[in-house]
């Protein structure tokens, strides 16, 4: 079975960076397929990355390697890693990326990435993305044992995890958690998904019970104390107005109309959003 690799980076695509990653992927495991997540992650956000790391996984083939090098401590303590569940593998830096992957559920098993077989012979202070990582996913492709690349790992570095909290009422707090490349906002309340009358929450983050809602009046207050109602879709609204609705990922989400809502909403990245519904 031909292995495949999804790569994800903040090297652009101005410079070479991500071509010789993918030189020496070739050249170590030549039937490797290799897959392009993005390249385009703001230089060194890496709870960005971690984030669109964790909703590209599901619609990858079981046994795909992630490649993820988002490093803005290369060269430093922080070590290299191979993290393997049963239904992926990710390669990168332990400095969060792979937080929201690891709330996600089931014990992986890691690796610090030391084995000298499996890495370039000269290891530049800051490309380990080409000296390390590539390699280290190439050979993994190749059929190599996760153990043989280096000792095991027992705990992993995360960052915290956002907001997602259900209170009396109930109500549900979370917080703007991200902006596509469209403006749209994404907040931390999900998953949510209609049935009936009701909109269930099935937490994608591990802190929160899951809950039941009434559909009917469901709302959501934005940080400046205004409310959206949630729709369907974009054009639910006229052209200039904001409107919330439930995203392909199940989170709630915030737009405009045929414009940038992180550009005309009075919000930003982290503030807190709150979920409810008139009695």
């Amino acid at each position: 079975m031909t292995a495949t690799i999804a790569l994800l980076t903040d090297f652009g695509e101005q410079d070479v960076y991500v071509g010789m990653m993918k030189g020496v992927i070739n050249d170590i495991a030549p039937h490797a397929q290799m897959i392009d997540l993005t390249h385009n992650i703001p230089p060194g956000d890496i709870a960005k990355a971690a984030f669109e790391l964790y909703r590209a996984v599901a619609y990858f083939p079981l046994g795909t390697i992630f490649l993820a090098v988002v490093d803005p401590g290369v060269g430093t303590v922080r070590l290299p890693v191979a993290i393997s569940w049963p239904e992926r593998v990710c390669v990168g830096p332990d400095n969060g990326i792979f937080t929201y992957l690891l709330a996600a559920g089931g014990e992986p098993t890691a690796v610090e990435l030391t084995s000298s077989t499996h890495r370039l012979e000269q290891v530049s202070n800051t490309f380990h993305g080409r000296d390390i990582f590539a390699p280290a996913a190439a050979h993994l492709a190749r059929g190599v044992e996760l153990e043989e690349l280096g000792p095991t790992v027992k705990e992993l570095f995360r960052f915290p995890l956002p907001r997602l909290e259900l209170i009396e009422g109930p109500l549900v707090k979370g917080e703007i958690l991200h902006t596509d490349r469209f403006g749209n906002l994404i907040t931390s309340i999900g998953v949510l998904r209609i049935e009936g009358d009701d909109v269930l929450l099935e937490p994608w983050l591990p802190h929160c019970p899951p809950a039941r809602l009434p559909a009917t009046g469901l709302r959501l207050r934005l940080p400046n104390g205004a409310y959206l109602s949630i729709s369907s879709t974009y054009a639910d609204v006229s052209p200039g107005e904001a409107v919330s609705y439930i995203g392909s990922l199940g989170l709630l989400e915030i737009a405009v109309n045929q414009a940038r809502a992180i550009d005309v909403l009075p919000v930003t990245i982290g503030q807190e959003v709150v979920l409810s519904y008139k009695g």
